[in-house]
């Protein structure tokens, strides 16, 4: 017999066997749909696949742009713009000294590096080859020697050795080039007598001279190595402003060094028995210490060279325009003439005491006879020589732009660079009568081209004529270059005595000058904007141990007594610390502007640090001050909240909101700030008693409201109380809202006009007793409170009309009081 279950289920099965089908096809049908997803995906996929691969393909298939010239076709410099290298090196190995511009026609720096290029090569054309070539263009001959990553733009010079020599310096500058080129042309300066020597010591304070013997083929070696290490040391000292490298040709005596390297103070001799350029160059720089010296221009050098020497102790900074075209710059003179004075100290050195009457000759002719002699050679140049007139009047470029260019170094490029040459070279000149390979045959051919020519023989007097005559050329440039403007005599006094006196005290100090025209960024790290001093021209010293700076002041001019008195006072601990102060006017987000009229309009102002104590701490304002840093993001966020609680308290008038960035600016130490942002209130009357806004709670309008009005007093809080009500005025409850703020103000008003009365009538019992007791002020408050509860009893709307009574009011009350 069947149970009551098994019946039901016997009845449920045919409906079962009906839906089966059904289910089946709904089944497939939702199998289709996933497969038909997944192969319209798959489809999508390939095409976007198979578009990719062509666009990749007509990228390799895609011609290269067509080359156009970068130099106009009337410039002197040879361009190369196809990338041509087999036309440039023959044209480099004709030329006794080249210098070739390896460019990318779109690269920024080398768009910039143009007309410097094209005035250097006006300058020196007629005894210096100039060519340019396209490197960047894609298949041509410069692009395929010269592989890997590339820096534009380089500046490559090469002399009789045919090995290139790079450029480190300002690539966007033509006097630093013609200085390069100057300096290639003479790496090193023959010296026929002892009177030679000393004026080339007085100059240049740090020289090497090796005694040569030209009737003698080892004199001829020592002459190459000394030439060698000249040229190589070009590529971290461009402009030859720390060693001088020269060859005397006198004859020794016995006890004479063949090799010697003089210093400010003393003589080294080099006694090693071997000598090569490697081993000579490393000792001149082991053994050279300046007393002063220019900071090199590469930038990862000039950092870590400043970075070592702050480590060092306190250094004085001297920034001022360097003017190239100048062997001599007077304010650099000044400070090296201060350092000797510092490290000679109380001690007498001979050396010394030359170079030093040297330079106090120079600079007093400098001023005073040098403005002479480029009046003359204006005449001169003008007259005798037309086609340069044109060079003379235009700008120099360097001073139209007065920027930075940080410069990279590319000394490590060289192997690679001259090893392409090499392997190129050789390929083209198989004669190897040329060679840009660092080798046996290179010296020898080198050594025949160098022979002198009879037929270019120039007679004397002509020749001492063009070079008078470039020479005047030169000073005209350097005058237009930059013009340094004479000291006033009130500036000039005796401070070497003072300086005696306390030299001994701390010999750690170092002296640094650095180009103000490139690296003004330096100076106004430190707080100077160099546009606002006299001839670009500051002097600071910076102490890393104390993070302190002690500046010469704006109004002084820039001497060596000026400067002594600076050092003397930072020895004796009574410089004062210089303050960075900038005024920021370019980000201004504190600003609200109303809808109605310019009385709406609500703006916060930028404090600085010459303006800081004057405005902050006047006894008769609440200052709110706001400390802020561009960097920081939190601060931006933020800022809103401080415009918008001095947007609702604007009716008062003695209440200020100001920011102060400090970033830009110092401030005393006992008004430093370390965390930003940070609000500080500093009340009326009370100025001692400044309060910080509370770090761990929240910066919003209301809590910083509250914050405020806890540090007012009485009759000025009630006063900014009114104006938070108008908080309310674009809600849908704004009446009932107002009259709740309103009555909260009215009891407060009534509980102080209560606390008053009590001390009025305690005033009048004390008076009695003494008779010098004045209630005046009490009786002063009274009125105020009583006009201001009267007011707000008829007040049901604040409009223009009713803050202005309430301005009133309180301000009849700030007149009396």
């Amino acid at each position: 017999m069947k149970s009551v279950a098994e019946e039901e289920t016997i009845k449920e099965q045919p409906d079962e066997i009906e839906e089966q089908p059904f289910n089946q096809f709904m089944r497939f049908k939702m199998f289709i749909q996933r497969l038909g997803k997944e192969l319209l995906f798959l489809f999508v996929v390939s095409c976007t696949t198979y578009a990719t691969l062509i666009n990749i393909q007509n990228d390799y298939d895609a011609e290269a742009p067509k080359p156009k010239p970068f130099f106009d076709g009337n410039s002197c410099v040879n361009d190369f713009y196809t990338g041509d290298l087999t036309s440039i090196l023959s044209n480099v190995n004709l030329a006794d000294l080249a210098v070739v511009m390896f460019y990318a026609p779109w690269d920024a720096d080398s768009i910039d590096a143009k007309l410097a290029f094209i005035e250097s090569c006006e300058i020196n054309k007629d005894e210096v080859y100039f060519a340019a070539v396209n490197c960047w263009q894609p298949d041509s001959g410069c692009s395929k020697i010269l592989k890997g990553n590339k820096i534009y733009p380089m500046i490559v010079a090469y002399d009789y050795s045919k090995a290139g020599v790079y450029y480190t310096g300002p690539t966007n500058d033509a006097a630093y080039i013609t200085r390069f080129i100057d300096t290639m042309k003479h790496p090193v300066t023959l010296l026929n007598s002892k009177r030679d020597l000393l004026k080339i010591h007085q100059k240049y304070h740090a020289v090497l001279v090796a005694s040569v013997n030209f009737k003698i083929t080892r004199g001829w070696d020592l002459y190459k190595i000394v030439l060698d290490v000249a040229i190589n040391h070009l590529r971290t000292d461009p402009l030859q402003m720390y060693v001088k490298w020269c060859v005397a040709t006198w004859p020794l005596s016995s006890k004479e060094p063949l090799i010697k390297l003089l210093l400010w103070n003393r003589t080294l001799a080099f006694n090693e028995s071997f000598v090569n350029h490697e081993k000579l160059g490393k000792w001149v720089i082991q053994e050279s210490k300046f007393i002063a010296q220019w900071v090199p221009p590469v930038a990862h050098v000039r950092s870590s060279f400043l970075d070592n020497t702050f480590k060092t102790g306190p250094t004085m900074l001297l920034f001022t325009p360097h003017n190239p075209y100048l062997d001599f710059n007077p304010v650099y003179s000044m400070l090296q003439l201060l350092s000797i004075e510092y490290f000679k100290c109380q001690k007498d050195s001979i050396p010394a005491n030359y170079i030093s009457k040297y330079l106090r000759k120079e600079i007093n002719s400098f001023y005073n006879e040098r403005p002479k002699y480029v009046k003359k050679c204006y005449e001169i140049i003008m007259n005798k020589y037309p086609d340069k007139k044109a060079n003379i009047l235009k700008k120099q470029n360097s001073t139209i732009k007065g920027g930075n260019q940080d410069n990279v170094d590319k000394s490590m490029e060289i192997n690679y660079l001259n090893a392409a040459l090499c392997k190129m070279s050789n390929s083209i000149f198989s004669e190897n009568k040329f060679s840009y390979c660092s080798n046996e045959n290179a010296d020898k051919s080198s050594k025949k081209n160098t022979k002198t020519s009879l037929s270019n023989h120039v007679s004397t007097d002509k020749f001492i004529e063009h070079w008078k005559d470039t020479g005047c050329y030169r000073a005209v440039l350097a005058d237009k270059y930059f013009r340094f403007s004479k000291p006033d005599s009130d500036f000039i006094y005796d401070t070497v005595d003072t300086l005696k006196s306390i030299c001994l005290a701390n010999k750690s100090m170092t002296f640094l000058a650095l180009d103000s025209t490139r690296h003004y960024h330096i100076a106004k790290v430190f707080g100077i904007n160099l546009n606002h001093y006299r001839d670009k021209t500051a002097v600071l010293i910076y102490d890393m141990k104390s993070e302190m700076v002690h500046a010469l002041p704006k109004s002084s001019h820039v001497t060596k007594d000026t400067m002594a008195k600076l050092l003397i006072d930072f020895l004796e601990n009574r410089a004062k610390r210089h303050l960075r102060s900038s005024a920021d006017h370019d980000i201004n987000f504190h600003l609200y502007r109303g809808n109605e009229n310019g009385k709406e309009t609500v703006t916060i102002e930028t404090l600085n640090t010459e303006n800081f104590e004057d405005t902050v701490f006047n006894n008769n304002e609440n200052v709110i001050v706001y400390f802020y840093t561009p960097f920081c993001a939190y601060c931006q966020v933020v800022a809103h909240v401080l415009l918008n609680v001095a947007r609702l308290m604007r009716n008062v008038k003695d209440i200020k909101f100001v920011r102060f960035n400090g970033r830009d600016n110092d401030l005393s130490w006992h008004l430093t700030i370390q965390t930003y942002p940070t609000i500080i209130i500093f009340p009326a009357k009370k100025k001692a008693e400044s309060y910080v806004f509370p770090y761990n709670i929240e910066l919003t309008s209301n809590n910083l409201s509250q914050f405020i009005l806890s540090n007012l007093l009485l009759e000025t809080r009630l006063q900014a109380m009114v104006g938070l009500c108008t908080m309310w005025d674009s809600s849908e409850d704004y009446n009932k809202q107002l009259h709740y703020c309103l009555r909260d103000i009215k009891l407060d008003c009534d509980a102080s006009i209560s606390k008053t009365l009590q001390s009025y009538r305690r005033g009048l019992v004390y008076r009695e007793l003494n008779k010098n007791i004045t209630l005046t002020p009490i009786f002063n408050r009274l009125k105020y409170l009583k006009a201001f509860s009267f007011t707000l009893d008829v007040t049901h709307k604040l409009n223009a009309k009713s803050m202005q009574k309430f301005s009133d009011i309180y301000s009849s009350y700030l007149l009396q009081t």
